[in-house]
């Protein structure tokens, strides 16, 4: 399907790309395409105290998290293409892959058909800590991540001047099916999941602000249930299940702010997905973060930021891995241009009732140590 979706996207590019005979196609690549790339290398140091144990298990591991290569090129005022080929630690996979037609100046609609990033909250994009997926840094990223081929319909107008609107809702065919029963017979495929997002923003000459919710129809189609059960061809589940999400964000000059809560709206009873004490999970969680710009309010030679950030959740160890609570501080520095140094420390609790599933046996805290070296261009 991903294969597919990549070779349509190909040809509406030569397409455009036909239209400019005039033009050498050197000319035309200059013009309407635009090369984005990322690299990040991480190292990480972990110690988990297990209850009933004098002694901490320790472990440390680098890794090449993520090596990415983003292609989006304008064949007209109004078509565009994206495309995102990604290597992140040991997957390489076409990460996204769309046509958007629209919006323009005079119409505000668009519509995106390809492999898409669902808008459910807002993930990756409330942390200035590393995005970084072998720590499970953000805990929102895992729990509320949808990802496969669809359509998104989108609405954006400014109302006023620094005042804009945006909703979209989307409709894709999911990984994790709805079919009934656990011994249901009739197992469908459809592109039957959807859902929609809708923001408020204020953009002004010192001061941004944003606001909005997400609504989906099935929070078991997201990357925290497909690594669950580990990449299997479809999973189906007893019915799919609602889930939602709210969010808000603001910076004054160097400062910023960030705050998300996702909730799931029912039970989610499938057999393997149950509490250690045989009831079914209802996860919520939830993250604040601070952070400032020093050198902003400084003289030093390099651009740092610190962040702190909060993180919380109930019902969600066992099948997302996300602790109870976890405390983070960070500093990024910008070593050079386009090169960012992050270092950062976590402190994660969980709850007595739940196993490690990191590591064997019962958890009861865990100090974590990453560092991570990213270049962009």
């Amino acid at each position: 399907m991903k294969k597919g979706v990549l070779c349509a996207l190909i040809m509406v590019l030569w397409a455009g790309l036909c239209f400019a005979q005039e033009k050498s196609i050197i000319d035309v690549i200059a013009k309407r395409i635009e090369f984005h790339g990322e690299l990040e290398a991480g190292y990480k140091l972990d110690s988990i105290k297990f209850r009933g144990d004098s002694d901490r298990k320790e472990s440390s591991r680098f890794d090449l998290i993520t090596a990415g290569f983003s292609i989006e090129a304008k064949v007209n005022d109004w078509i565009t293409v994206s495309a995102v080929p990604l290597f992140e630690i040991d997957d390489f996979f076409i990460d996204e892959a769309h046509v958007t037609i629209g919006p323009t100046d005079r119409v505000p609609f668009y519509i995106s058909a390809g492999i898409h990033y669902y808008p459910f909250g807002r993930r990756e994009e409330y942390t200035h800590f590393p995005d970084d997926p072998f720590v499970n840094l953000p805990i929102t990223l895992y729990y509320g991540e949808l990802q496969d081929p669809g359509i998104i319909l989108g609405f954006s107008k400014e109302l006023t001047e620094g005042h804009s609107f945006t909703i979209e809702g989307y409709l894709y065919k999911p990984w994790v099916y709805a079919c009934g029963s656990y011994d249901s017979i009739k197992r469908t495929k459809h592109a039957d999941s959807f859902g929609f997002d809708i923001h408020y923003n204020v953009e002004k000459k010192d001061i941004s602000f944003e606001i909005g919710a997400s609504w989906t129809s099935n929070i078991m189609d997201s990357s925290g249930i497909k690594s669950f059960f580990d990449g299997q061809d479809g999973v189906y589940v007893d019915s799919k299940i609602d889930a939602i999400a709210v969010y808000m964000s603001g910076e004054y000059k160097a400062f910023y702010f960030t705050a998300e809560y996702m909730l799931t709206c029912d039970p989610i009873k499938h057999e393997r997905l149950l509490e250690p004490d045989g009831s079914s999970a209802i996860p919520q969680l939830w993250i604040f973060e601070i952070g400032a710009a020093l050198d902003s309010y400084f003289d030093l030679p390099l651009p740092i930021e610190v962040m702190f950030r909060y993180a919380g959740s109930v019902e969600a160890e066992h099948i997302y891995e996300i602790p109870k609570n976890r405390w983070a501080m960070g500093v990024n520095i910008g070593v050079y241009k386009y090169t960012t140094w992050s270092l950062a420390y976590a402190y994660n609790d969980y709850d007595p009732d739940y196993e490690s599933v990191k590591c064997e046996g019962h958890a009861d805290s865990r100090h974590l140590f990453f560092t991570q070296i990213a270049v962009e261009f």
